[in-house]
């Protein structure tokens, strides 16, 4: 299954088609940093793609590490980051397995532009709220985005219900900020948490 998975992202990235991956920093957290809402720190991009973000948070100061399932979307990374003149610090995994995470530390900010929404499967989405509880340190701040479910024939990721994310975080993450983004594809939902329990 792992198999699967891993070579159906390689294949994407190795092809290029990638429209998800526009290589562009997301607005919302150019925003959270630039007004200094959220500042350097130890940070996580969950299912980082070529690195977009991950390199914009290391050239803003923050030790940035970015995780991703496809090896081909890494080596786009740290030629990214290469180019730009950035440390960052890269790891080629599946976050659904908390066991293997444990390596990576603790960190003070985890984002995810995608990841979650990706995940098909309730189990898959309860595995990786496991493995955010393992990585992300109490009172960190969680920056995620989903795209809200489409209909059944339509195609991308089966993305999340409207009150689906405060319904599995909201045990353990306080809602800072709920916006919801307009695209050309779906509607987009930002949230920005921070951990309590």
């Amino acid at each position: 299954m792992f198999r699967r998975v891993t070579a159906f992202w390689d294949l994407a990235y190795l092809t290029g088609f990638t429209p998800w991956d526009s290589g562009e920093q997301s607005k919302e957290l150019v925003e959270l940093v630039e007004s200094g809402a959220i500042k350097p720190c130890r940070a996580l991009d969950i299912g980082c793609g070529t690195g977009s973000n991950v390199v914009f948070l290391a050239g803003r100061g923050f030790e940035a590490h970015g995780l991703d399932i496809s090896k081909i979307a890494l080596l786009k990374a740290m030629r990214r980051a290469e180019a730009r003149g950035v440390k960052c610090y890269f790891h080629n995994l599946d976050f659904r397995e908390v066991k293997k995470l444990g390596g990576l530390g603790v960190f003070d900010l985890a984002i995810d532009v995608g990841c979650y929404h990706s995940l098909s499967h309730s189990d898959d989405r309860i595995r990786y709220l496991y493995s955010l509880n393992e990585v992300l340190r109490r009172g960190g701040d969680y920056l995620i985005w989903c795209f809200v479910r489409g209909r059944a024939s339509s195609w991308g990721p089966p993305g999340v219900e409207e009150y689906e994310v405060e319904r599995n975080f909201g045990s353990r993450y306080a809602l800072i900020e709920k916006r919801e983004v307009k695209t050309s594809f779906r509607n987009l939902l930002f949230y920005h948490m921070r951990r309590t329990g």
